[in-house]
């Protein structure tokens, strides 16, 4: 079972007071003031990045990307940020924002690998701040094994990552103006396969960009220059020319959130419980995920509410799940 953020919190106590540690990522950038204790973990995340060609960008005067350690509380919450014990670290927040929506140019395999690390134990390692239920925050990792279960070290064997596939878009980084290396030099092989050769086959320069507009607007594609998981999906699936009358192949499919009880102090059950998690997820707090609504569950749900603007009466009803599950 994977630990909650209260649960985590009680592991790593107390906040801002441990032994930290810097790590330089392979490309330079720096994770800033990790625990000690939880340096291997991060040194198997960096490794999972360069073998995806995922690059952590370096920080700048008046761009922050990618950092550790901060002695704060939660965003939109009372607890404690994880970034206060040096379990957490944000990677490249400017293409990975913090928001309602999923925004993310990490390669979903690259994230499932991540996910997928295990202690010598078996246990994970890392979770994802893409999976929250309701505010996104795709820059975000966390550790979630304890200290003594890391003590025990990371199984390397789980660490090793399958470069991107041939035929899953999913696996290749997002590449824009800038951009080197071999993902590159594959995307200027496909590019070129699709009839638009106009390309610098070792960098990412204006040509290449002139190239990716020419062909995303050829196959009714999102027109940004960025060769992320659409564009991806066109090129190696050899997505024809779509004509001018003929619709795009992409869809964009919306679903109504699925359907909860009610909820309000009293209610118990596995709906509760889920409840619980969604508040303890996001910081608010909720006691004891133990599917019992009971007073820190409707303190936690009020607090939650109010963050949203709606009508904090501790109930949750269809409004509240809707933004739960957001």
């Amino acid at each position: 079972m994977v630990r909650s953020t209260a649960q985590l919190r009680k592991a790593w106590n107390p906040p801002c007071e441990f032994v930290r540690q810097n790590l330089t990522l392979y490309t330079g950038a720096t994770l800033q003031g990790l625990d000690a204790r939880a340096i291997e973990a991060f040194r198997a995340l960096d490794a999972v990045m360069r073998s995806f060609q995922y690059v952590p960008r370096s920080n700048s005067s008046g761009a922050w990307e990618t950092g550790a350690y901060n002695c704060r509380k939660i965003t939109n919450g009372s607890g404690w940020s994880l970034h206060a014990y040096g379990i957490a670290a944000d990677i490249n927040a400017r293409s990975n924002p913090y928001g309602r929506q999923l925004i993310t140019d990490m390669p979903m395999a690259m994230v499932t690998a991540l996910k997928s690390m295990r202690t010598n134990e078996g246990l994970q390692v890392f979770r994802w701040g893409g999976d929250y239920p309701q505010f996104k925050d795709a820059m975000h990792f966390e550790v979630v094994a304890s200290p003594e279960e890391l003590s025990q070290g990371v199984d390397w064997k789980t660490v090793a990552a399958e470069p991107p596939s041939p035929t899953d878009p999913s696996s290749w980084p997002s590449l824009a103006q800038g951009a080197k290396g071999a993902a590159v030099t594959r995307l200027n092989e496909l590019l070129e396969q699709a009839g638009f050769p106009d390309t610098n086959a070792s960098s990412f320069g204006t040509k290449t960009r002139a190239a990716v507009i020419a062909y995303q607007g050829s196959r009714k594609l999102t027109v940004d220059g960025v060769v992320g998981l659409q564009t991806w999906t066109a090129l190696l699936k050899d997505f024809p020319e779509v004509a001018e009358s003929d619709p795009s192949p992409f869809k964009v499919e919306t679903r109504p959130p699925p359907n909860r009880d009610t909820l309000k102090t009293g209610s118990k059950g596995s709906t509760v419980e889920e409840l619980q998690r969604r508040l303890d997820d996001m910081g608010f707090e909720p006691g004891s995920i133990d599917g019992v609504f009971g007073k820190k569950t409707k303190s936690a749900l009020v607090a939650f509410q109010k963050s949203c603007g709606l009508k904090p009466d501790g109930v949750c009803g269809p409004l509240t799940w809707g933004a739960l599950l957001a």
